[in-house]
C-alpha cells in the first residue's frame, strides 16, 4: 500500500493501517528523541506523546513533503518545547561538562569481561550528553544535519526556518562539538588523556552506568556501514548505531486512542 493510500486508510479508521503507519515511524521518532534528550525513559515518554500528536493531527498532513519529513517536523516541534530536563540543567555549558570530565582524580582502567560493551556504553552516553551543552536550536540542527544527514532544504522545513539559517546553526553546532572533542576526547584526538575505559569504574560507582541495565550499548541495531572513522566528528556519532526501543508503542497507543475515542477503528 502506498503512503497516501495508507494515510487515507488510517483516516478512515482502519486499525491495521494505523498500526502499519506507526511501525514505519516509531523508530525514527524514538531515535531523534533519545539523541535529543539522552535519557531513555524521557525518550520513551516523548515518543509516545509525539506519536499521539501525529495520529491526532494526521488530517493536517498535506502530502507536500515526505511523511517521514513531516513526522520529523512534528517531533522536533514537540522536543524543542519540552520543559528542561535534569541533564540540561546539569550540563549548562561545555565548561561545566569539561569540569565533570576532569573531576576524577585518579582514573583506573576497567578490565572485567564486559569491558568492551561498557566502553561502548561510556562512549555513547558521554558523546550524547555533550549535545546537552548545545542550546536546543543548535542541538536539533546537529542531530538532523550531522547525525541523520538530512539536507538543509529539508531540515529547514523540519525546523521551520530558512535553509541559510539552518546551515548557520549546523555550522556553529559542529564548531562547538568539534572544538570540545578536539580539546578533551581521547577517542577523537589521541593526544587527549580522557579515555572511556578509565571512566567506567567511576560511572558505575556513581550510578551513571548500571551493568545489569545498560541504556545504549546493548540496545542498538547495527549496520554494515556503522563503523566510520572515529577520529571524525560524524564518525563518532554515526558509530552509535540505531537505537532500539523496548516499549510496545502500538499496544500503548491502542489503549490511549480507545480510551480517548480519538479515532473510530474498524
Amino acid at each position: 500500500m502506498e503512503e497516501k493510500e495508507l494515510i487515507k486508510s488510517c483516516l478512515e479508521g482502519n486499525k491495521k493501517s494505523l498500526e502499519k503507519l506507526i511501525n514505519s515511524i516509531q523508530s525514527l521518532v524514538f531515535n531523534i528523541s533519545l539523541r535529543f534528550l539522552w535519557n531513555r525513559m524521557d525518550a520513551e515518554d516523548a515518543t509516545q506523546e509525539i506519536l499521539i500528536k501525529i495520529i491526532t493531527n494526521l488530517s493536517k498532513y498535506n502530502g507536500q513533503s515526505k511523511f517521514s519529513t513531516w513526522t520529523y517536523r512534528v517531533a522536533t516541534n514537540y522536543l524543542i518545547n519540552l520543559k528542561k530536563t535534569t541533564l540540561e540543567k546539569t550540563f549548562t555549558s561545555f565548561d561545566v561538562f569539561s569540569a565533570d570530565l576532569y573531576s576524577i582524580k585518579e582514573p583506573v582502567s576497567y578490565e572485567q569481561p564486559d569491558k568492551n560493551i561498557l566502553e561502548k556504553e561510556m562512549k555513547t552516553g558521554c558523546t550524547l550528553a555533550m549535545l546537552q551543552c548545545l542550546n536546543r536550536d543548535l542541538r536539533i540542527a546537529f542531530i538532523l544535519g550531522s547525525v541523520l544527514k538530512i539536507k538543509s532544504n529539508v531540515a529547514s522545513y523540519i525546523t521551520e526556518t530558512t535553509p541559510e539559517n539552518f546551515r548557520k546553526r549546523l555550522q556553529l553546532s559542529r564548531k562547538l562539538i568539534g572544538g570540545f572533542l578536539d580539546a578533551h576526547c581521547g577517542v577523537y584526538n589521541q593526544n587527549n588523556s580522557c579515555r572511556c575505559n578509565k571512566r567506567i569504574n567511576t560511572a558505575i560507582s556513581c550510578g551513571r552506568i548500571t551493568r545489569e541495565n545498560l541504556l545504549f550499548a546493548d540496545k542498538v541495531e547495527t549496520y554494515n556501514n556503522e563503523m566510520e572513522e572515529l577520529n571524525s566528528m560524524a564518525g563518532i556519532y554515526q558509530n552509535h548505531g540505531k537505537f532500539i526501543s523496548q516499549s510496545d508503542f502500538i499496544k500503548q497507543l491502542n489503549k490511549i486512542l480507545t480510551t480517548k475515542k480519538i479515532l473510530n477503528f474498524d
